[in-house]
């Protein structure tokens, strides 16, 4: 399985011969970044087989950067308001949305799904969801592979959720270390320092997991 980081809080996932783009088109909002250059034009002269999207926040969600995929009709897009509740099949993987809480009080409307895609592996992508909201779900398959924002590992609480809820972490959602004023990076540095479980790819960068 692959995974790439297209943009801020966006990724690229190849599982058994399926590609999925999870909130990866999407434009900059303050400190997060936008999807760059190269990586729009990759991922249109090469589609994915499913676009997905948590919600429509700008840092998750572009209309105008999904507009040659609408027009070509080249491939299945879900969400934000696209949505369909039973999600969907490609080939041997299921893509399944999970109704999710948004970080934050702020909006407490929005409406927000995370993803849980099994093929011969099980992850998870979290979009933006609040992480806590998890404690003591029995109902959901336990991922391989859990795809989450910073939230995940910046407190102790989150990153014991994080663990419970799957072997290994792959975080999103962090700015560039030179323009981090909230000091995302060093709460997280110190939550889960040391932890062999933890991938921080850069954008553009894809791991192998």
């Amino acid at each position: 399985m692959e995974i790439q980081r297209t943009a801020n809080a966006g990724a690229l996932l190849k599982m058994d011969g399926v590609s999925i783009l999870l909130d990866g088109l999407c434009d900059g909002i303050d400190i997060y970044l936008p999807t760059p250059p190269d990586i729009i034009d990759t991922l249109l002269a090469d589609a994915p087989d499913v676009l997905a999207f948590t919600h429509n926040h700008p840092d998750h969600y572009s209309e105008a950067l999904l507009l040659p995929y609408r027009k070509q009709n080249l491939r299945p897009i879900l969400g934000p308001e696209y949505l369909p509740v039973e999600g969907m099949r490609v080939g041997d993987v299921t893509i399944t949305p999970v109704p999710s809480r948004h970080i934050g009080k702020t909006e407490p409307d929005l409406v927000h799904h995370s993803f849980i895609i099994e093929g011969s592996q099980c992850v998870w992508f979290m979009g933006d969801a609040a992480p806590l909201q998890w404690k003591n779900r029995t109902d959901l398959p336990k991922p391989e592979v859990l795809i989450a924002p910073y939230a995940y590992a910046n407190t102790k609480a989150a990153w014991e959720m994080s663990g419970s809820l799957a072997e290994k972490v792959v975080l999103l959602h962090l700015p560039q270390r030179n323009n981090d004023p909230y000091g995302l990076w060093k709460a997280v540095e110190s939550t889960a320092n040391g932890a062999t479980n933890l991938y921080i790819p850069k954008i553009g960068e894809t791991i192998t997991i």
